[in-house]
């Protein structure tokens, strides 16, 4: 799935654009996408009072509110109505899933409120306290106290993860492995693209147990139950035995903890893939990890040649790092012995 990044706004566009008004203008564009404006217009043409009473939009702002949208790019206007453009189309409906829509633009907001704070927070070193209501819930205790949330977050991944998915099946050779632990393998993605390339291979996805859920679903829908299973846990605590693979993708910072885990529990000659998007050597890429951190993120905050060291410091042997995707890395080690057939 492509992002829609500015380089694809129409020129005309771009050139009305200030840098210093991007963050007002995205906060339309996300507004739209939590209304699900682009989706109810889908194949048709709405007036702004019949469109906004559909969605639900005061009748005060219906049309600048529509009007800005036709500005940016993503509406036109003809005879009263609105309808989408090939933008909107291709971008927010074609290669985007509904659970995108709804995760992801939530996700958009918080971090919009997060950088409202932002001056206070680089000179206060830390993070005002909030503004009244309750403390946001961590990762964990969301997933697993929402079952709704955790099925549109576990959901949005499984799409956004289709490419990265089918280039690490292409380059990871698993021909000699038999089985494979998806450490905080969320929707399965990376379970099933592994799955079909290598017949062989079984797999278990090990996540909370909502995420397991809607990871089963996926992987009943590939047709894969009889080789990939979910397995409901704690990754914090041991590992369990029984893999020949142990593999961390895009789960956030891989502990030294998790790493001795994956040791402790892998047989000699057991394999450790580590996948994510990882800094780069001088930390200024990629661009949306770097500033992610400025929004109390848990994206991983480390180098390659840093997770490199991280992998031989827990014992493992013959670690490299190659390029998955894009700026997609996967990072290797086996456990030192002799395996047994």
């Amino acid at each position: 799935m492509k992002l829609p990044t500015l380089d694809k706004f129409p020129k005309h566009v771009l050139a009305a654009m200030d840098v210093q008004r991007t963050f007002i203008e995205s906060r339309v564009i996300v507004a739209a996408e939590r209304l699900q404006v682009f989706r109810a217009l889908q194949g048709k043409h709405m007036t702004a009072d019949k469109l906004g009473r559909a969605l639900g939009i005061h009748k005060k702002y219906r049309e600048a509110f529509l009007n800005s949208l036709a500005g940016l790019g993503l509406l036109h206007k003809a005879n009263g109505e609105y309808g989408n453009t090939w933008l909107a189309e291709k971008y927010f409906l074609r290669e985007r899933s509904i659970y995108w829509t709804r995760q992801y633009s939530k996700e958009c907001v918080q971090a919009y409120e997060a950088l409202t704070d932002l001056e206070n927070v680089l000179t206060m070193g830390r993070r005002p306290a909030p503004r009244g209501g309750p403390k946001p819930l961590s990762y964990t205790a969301a997933m697993t106290k929402d079952r709704r949330r955790a099925e549109d977050f576990t959901q949005m991944l499984f799409y956004l993860h289709q490419e990265d998915a089918k280039a690490l099946a292409k380059r990871l050779d698993l021909t000699d492995r038999r089985a494979l632990l998806d450490v905080g393998g969320g929707s399965g993605v990376m379970s099933i693209a592994l799955a079909k390339k290598n017949q062989r291979l079984r797999a278990c996805v090990l996540d909370l147990a909502n995420v397991c859920r809607a990871a089963a679903k996926n992987i009943r829908r590939a047709g894969l139950s009889r080789r990939i299973g979910t397995m409901a846990g704690d990754i914090r605590k041991p590992l369990p035995r029984g893999y020949d693979v142990v593999l961390f993708c895009d789960i956030g910072p891989v502990s030294e903890q998790l790493l001795r885990s994956a040791f402790a529990s892998l047989p000699a000659g057991g394999l450790v893939v580590a996948v994510d998007r990882y800094l780069s050597e001088d930390r200024t890429k990629p661009l949306d990890r770097v500033v992610a951190q400025l929004v109390g993120s848990s994206f991983p905050t480390v180098t390659g040649s840093e997770m490199v060291e991280a992998l031989q410091s827990c014992g493992f042997k013959k670690v490299t790092a190659r390029r998955v995707y894009r700026d997609v890395w996967a990072i290797r080690g086996v456990k030192p012995g002799r395996a047994v057939e």
